[in-house]
């Protein structure tokens, strides 16, 4: 199973990541239609297009808004054993609810993506990513030690030459579980179906949550 862990986004902060990248960003299509461009340049004679049959769209596309997530810590292939220790060592994961602001965004030539990130990340952010990257490794489970960058991806197979947003997003998410997700392949693109979530609960007495007026529902 390929894997990853990450933090999910509302179904309102979606589309308003979404809405923002549609017109920062009016140029970048979704992948289905630079797919259907590119095959109707490849069918007119376009030479130039034509190493690029069956590889997928060579130009920028928008990552459908249902895709967008931040990854705590990338898994890749884990076998059964593996998923079993690890559901285990993330249930005894303990970390406090956070909020933060995408007001960023940047690109990265290696993966060829365009991202949205937030310009201060919060230091209960930080300290997730590192606590799931110790459980992922107490499952025997080998994971990167670059340094954490929180972001999402909004556009695939960037490169340089795309133009720049026209302006910054500001979209506020706010974060109170983290999940297991799942990396699955189909003809329509990659999804990323949840398979299981961890709350996040306030470490704190009752009487303190009560006097701020704090609730773990």
């Amino acid at each position: 199973m390929r894997s990853f862990i990450g933090l999910d986004l509302s179904a309102t902060e979606k589309l308003a990541l979404d809405s923002w990248r549609q017109q920062a960003l009016p140029e970048i299509m979704p992948r289905q239609w630079v797919k259907n461009e590119s095959s109707r340049s490849r069918k007119s004679g376009n030479k130039r297009n034509n190493h690029n049959s069956g590889q997928g769209p060579s130009l920028p596309y928008a990552v459908p808004a249902a895709n967008f997530h931040i990854t705590l810590s990338f898994l890749g292939e884990i076998n059964h054993r593996q998923h079993e220790a690890l559901v285990y060592e993330l249930d005894q994961l303990v970390s406090e609810p956070f909020s933060l602001t995408l007001n960023a965004t940047g690109l990265w030539n290696g993966p060829k993506i365009l991202f949205a990130a937030p310009t201060d990340t919060p230091k209960a952010l930080s300290e997730l990513a590192k606590l799931s990257r110790k459980a992922a490794r107490k499952a025997a489970i080998e994971v990167e030690n670059r340094e954490y960058k929180p972001h999402v991806t909004v556009v695939r197979k960037a490169t340089s030459t795309l133009p720049l947003p026209l302006y910054s997003p500001s979209v506020d998410v706010h974060v109170s579980a983290f999940h297991l997700f799942e990396s699955v392949t189909t003809p329509q693109g990659v999804t990323y179906p949840v398979r299981q979530s961890w709350p996040l609960k306030h470490n704190m007495s009752v009487r303190e949550k009560l006097r701020r007026g704090i609730t773990d529902e």
